[in-house]
């Protein structure tokens, strides 16, 4: 029975969930030959003011790119 975990920042539609796990259902199957009813597909969300990359909150990244996506200045871009 495999068991696939997903991790993501939290916004995606319900729609982009029904997406993601029928196309990991779907590789799970065809890579593992096993039936779609044995595969399980677990997505924990996480709120953005508990996850961090590099030091920095993803709430504070996103607090910083929401002026430049309103025509304000341009958010900083890391790479």
């Amino acid at each position: 029975m495999p068991r696939i975990i997903v991790q993501a920042v939290e916004g995606r539609s319900l729609e982009q969930k029904r997406r993601l796990v029928r196309g990991i259902t779907d590789s799970v199957v065809e890579a593992w030959s096993v039936a779609p009813e044995t595969v399980t597909v677990v997505i924990e969300e996480i709120r953005r003011e508990h996850f961090a990359k590099a030091g920095v909150l993803a709430s504070d990244t996103a607090a910083k790119a929401a002026p430049a996506a309103a025509g304000g200045a341009p958010a900083a871009v890391s790479g």
